[in-house]
């Protein structure tokens, strides 16, 4: 399945929801958790050379029979779910105005419960390569020394779009045992494959039937840990999801926290004879780092030592957004310890842009430039984005990275509780923020809990 690997400057949507019954605390729509699809080319060759089930020629499992549910249609103006004996199931829509999530639910033949879910996004563009921001040559935007950042946390401007500007991406209908999933005419649901937390390729489903219009229908049981779904928009192969939720379980979530840091992890770096021919700084050896490592999930705190933020904070019960943006001030110290020098890079190298917004999805772009002004031609911090959040707890992030110095995303719900880890990028050399190194391209879809 070399379509689900990530390749540079292409993003690959990794999806997977937990569907474990009785195995999780919380009732079963209430504990969902996504990873990435991150294996490589060479993690896919050993995969399938050593666990059955997943090399080429592998024979098609057979059809599953014991079903509840049969094939299921979406489009823009209605969704259509049939039994596995192709009779209609009456669907009646409990929530949405098809601006980001609605939800549906009727009842089977044998009078078993139905619960649909149908994600809709608007367009978007693709990313920027965050080489193009600017040239290690361009000025430095520096603001006055005052205490320990420059930064701001403000209330942002977005575009109220409605239900005409969004389009559905899947949509997922499931009882106690059975799961369809179903995508777009043009979009065709290709695979259902199981990941395992780093995000590669383990296990076939034992169980399911590709229906004759491109849903697939599985048993719940058979997806007990994880799942992904994978879909072909033309030429390009991307992977998305919905993950089950309810309305109710929607509605409980007032806020949505995202943060985007970035951080050297040494409480030291050594300072280049480059940077001190530019600074004119010939004392100074070395430069601050934050002395840390990822970010603590269970610290209730935004966020901790950092050389930048960026992040968004939706209030969703009154309609509100706020940014965030946070750049700490480089300090220079010579070989003895002794501070010698202080400089503050400005916060407006954070951009946060284009944004959107409906009673139930927020989406944003993000630019980010940000050089250390002691080190003038080093080259800024950059990196460009996209993400797609939903009041349920999903959220589709999307970024291009220069892979210096350290990156990581981290996310929660009502301002409360553990933070969801999203991604984790260790720095290269810092000579790539001036030389190219290849940027690092990266998708995940995530479902947060509820806290």
């Amino acid at each position: 399945m070399n379509s689900s690997v990530h390749r540079t400057k292409t993003v690959v949507w990794g999806v997977t929801m937990s569907l474990m019954l009785g195995a999780i605390a919380g009732p079963a729509f209430g504990a969902e958790r996504l990873v990435a699809s991150t294996a490589t080319d060479s993690d896919q060759n050993a995969l399938n050379s050593a666990i059955p089930g997943i090399g080429v020629g592998t024979p098609a499992p057979l059809p599953f029979n014991f079903s509840d549910l049969g094939a299921m249609t979406v489009t823009k103006s209605s969704i259509s779910l049939k039994d596995p004996a192709g009779q209609n199931i009456a669907l009646k829509k409990i929530d949405g105005d098809g601006s980001g999530e609605d939800f549906y639910e009727g009842l089977t033949k044998n009078g078993k419960k139905v619960e649909v879910q149908v994600l809709s996004e608007t367009q978007t563009a693709p990313l920027a390569d965050p080489e193009t921001l600017g040239s290690p040559a361009d000025p430095i935007d520096e603001v006055p020394v005052s205490g320990e950042s420059d930064g701001y946390e403000v209330e942002a401007t977005s575009k109220v779009v409605s239900a005409a500007d969004f389009k559905p991406v899947l949509a997922i209908a499931s009882t106690a045992t059975t799961v369809t999933i179903a995508a777009p005419a043009g979009t065709a649901v290709k695979d259902v494959i199981s990941y395992d937390s780093s995000g590669i390729v383990v296990a076939m489903p034992a169980n399911k039937t590709e229906n004759s219009n491109g849903s697939i229908t599985l048993p719940r049981a058979e997806a007990a840990a994880m799942f992904g779904v994978e879909t072909e928009q033309g030429d390009e192969t991307t992977q998305l999801t919905i993950p089950i939720a309810t309305p109710a379980a929607a509605k409980k979530n007032q806020w949505t926290e995202f943060y985007y840091t970035t951080f050297i992890p040494e409480k030291y770096v050594d300072v280049p004879a480059a940077c001190k021919v530019t600074s004119n700084s010939w004392n100074v050896t070395k430069h601050n780092g934050n002395n840390r490592s990822w970010k603590n999930l269970k610290n209730g705190a935004a966020y901790e030592s950092y050389k930048t933020v960026a992040g968004i904070k939706v209030d969703w019960s009154r309609g509100k957004v706020y940014k965030v943006a946070q750049v700490s001030v480089s300090k220079g110290y010579d070989k003895s310890g002794n501070l010698k020098k202080k400089k503050q890079a400005s916060a407006q190298g954070i951009k946060t842009e284009q944004m959107q917004r409906s009673s139930s999805y927020v989406y944003w772009r993000m630019r980010h430039q940000v050089s250390n002004p002691l080190c003038p031609g080093a080259g800024a911090i950059r990196y460009t984005g996209a993400v797609k959040m939903y009041r349920s707890g999903t959220m589709k992030v999307s970024f291009n990275r220069v892979q210096v110095p350290n990156h990581e995303m981290y996310a929660r719900t009502n301002l409360r509780g553990n933070w969801t880890n999203i991604h984790r990028l260790k720095r290269k050399s810092f000579a790539c923020l001036a030389i190219p190194c290849g940027n690092n391209a990266y998708g995940r879809t995530v479902k947060l809990k509820i806290n």
